[in-house]
């Protein structure tokens, strides 16, 4: 019976990219394009409105390391703080930009449900939250359609504040 032999470095050579083994250092080199992405740090606040009543809310902070050309200078880190209304408001923009690209159809899954029963700013339920945004966003920003093309999700991760 043959013994199975590996490819020689001359074999090998002549092997195209995709079929070619790599070098230690071409594994552990950084990829040619990657976008990681991370919803962490919840933090409550409570805003004074116009009628000196006191209104609380969450907001969460996106931390985004890329080297797409989309997203500007390479690599960077980009850090932002969001609202769950920001959230939904840029689901519904993503929705739109997406209806109106010459694209295939993207689906885009559901946020994590709005907490109506029970107290919302408790950590447990803050956590949960923030664990359901966290999966969300890396699922709308690690589909390879909405990474190369969709200037909705590139104005979510850099603007300061979101106008859609």
């Amino acid at each position: 019976m043959k013994q199975f032999q590996s490819f020689g470095a001359a074999e090998n050579a002549m092997l195209p990219n995709k079929h070619r083994r790599q070098q230690p250092t071409e594994m552990y080199a950084e990829p040619e394009n990657f976008l990681e992405i991370e919803v962490i740090n919840p933090r409550t606040h409570r805003a004074s409105t116009l009628s000196n009543s006191s209104e609380m809310f969450t907001d969460y902070e996106i931390v985004c390391r890329t080297n797409l050309p989309s997203f500007g200078t390479h690599p960077s880190v980009i850090k932002t703080r969001r609202r769950y209304s920001d959230f939904e408001f840029f689901k519904k923009c993503l929705i739109k930009e997406i209806a109106l690209a010459n694209h295939p159809p993207v689906a885009i899954s559901s946020l994590p449900g709005k907490i109506i029963l029970g107290n919302r700013f408790s950590d447990d339920l803050i956590e949960e939250r923030r664990k359901g945004l966290n999966k969300w966003l890396q699922n709308v920003a690690g589909h390879p359609l909405l990474q190369s093309s969709s200037h909705v999700l590139v104005r979510f991760i850099k603007e300061p504040k979101f106008m859609g």
